[in-house]
């Protein structure tokens, strides 16, 4: 089965000096693939059965949807990048393939350049993932995308998809699928998305949550909030403006919605840059 777009939804990034301000619970927040590259010092990320260290050295790639917790006991300074891959099927082999890669630094030699990008891409008032507004992209956000994709193939080599009968369902969900991609802002009933599929709404629903994991209905929040997200953190717009971008049209909705989903308010979390 081809996957039907390697395009990744870059949220945020940036450079930063951690220490136990760092520490946290995971959250809502670090539902997105991270790329960590320490150049000095160390931190400890807690998954379900397991720790590791992030350290100098090695450059990272991790599923924010399996951390449980993250600690920084010492001090620590880091390049970092969070993205979403435009393909929900591409999101799924990711999580298939394991919640952290490792690779030594040599087997990447454009990280010099990798740290640059970030570093300019994310100082860079201009810069909003989402591409709202009509603004040209860079040569240095062109090349974290290139970036991005080294790895995201590395991943696909050592783990390549062999699940048969699981990419005929998923092939089966595809128009639906590209049909909530375009259509989530206006979150389009459960009768008219199983329609795109021909299949019946129970058995999308059942199907759909089968292979991914979550709800079509969550599915579409999820893409309406990851918009809000980047633009709270990496834009000046206030929160009108953002809900009005993530396809609300009552800021007050958008406030309970993002809320409820993230367990920060908008202004809140603008405030914060968590990240």
């Amino acid at each position: 089965m081809a996957i039907d777009s390697f395009e990744c939804r870059i949220i945020t990034g940036g450079f930063n000096h951690c220490d136990s301000s760092w520490n946290k619970t995971s959250d809502e927040l670090d539902q997105c693939f991270k790329i960590y590259h320490p150049v000095s010092g160390n931190a400890t990320i807690y998954l379900e059965d397991t720790q590791f260290q992030v350290k100098e050295g090695n450059i990272y790639f991790i599923s924010g949807f399996n951390i449980k917790s993250q600690q920084c006991t010492s001090l620590m300074d880091i390049y970092w990048l969070h993205f979403i891959p435009a393909s929900l099927y591409l999101r799924h082999l990711l999580l298939k393939a394991g919640p952290i890669h490792v690779w030594n630094i040599n087997e990447f030699p454009f990280l010099n350049n990798f740290d640059q990008c970030i570093e300019s891409v994310f100082k860079n008032e201009n810069f909003t993932s989402s591409r709202i507004a009509a603004i040209p992209y860079s040569f240095e956000e062109a090349t974290l995308h290139s970036y991005i994709f080294n790895f995201v193939a590395d991943i696909l080599k050592r783990f390549p998809d062999t699940g048969a009968s699981n990419s005929k369902e998923i092939a089966k969900l595809e128009p639906a699928i590209e049909f909530m991609n375009s259509e989530f802002k206006s979150n389009p009933f459960l009768e008219i998305i199983a329609s795109k599929a021909s299949l019946a709404p129970n058995y999308f629903h059942r199907l759909f949550k089968k292979n991914f994991g979550l709800t079509p209905f969550n599915y579409m929040l999820r893409l309406r909030m990851e918009i809000a997200i980047r633009l709270l953190t990496t834009t000046s717009k206030s929160v009108k403006e953002v809900a009005f971008d993530a396809g609300y049209e009552s800021e007050f909705y958008f406030y309970r919605q993002f809320k409820k989903h993230y367990k920060y308010s908008p202004g809140k979390l603008k405030k914060m840059r968590p990240f």
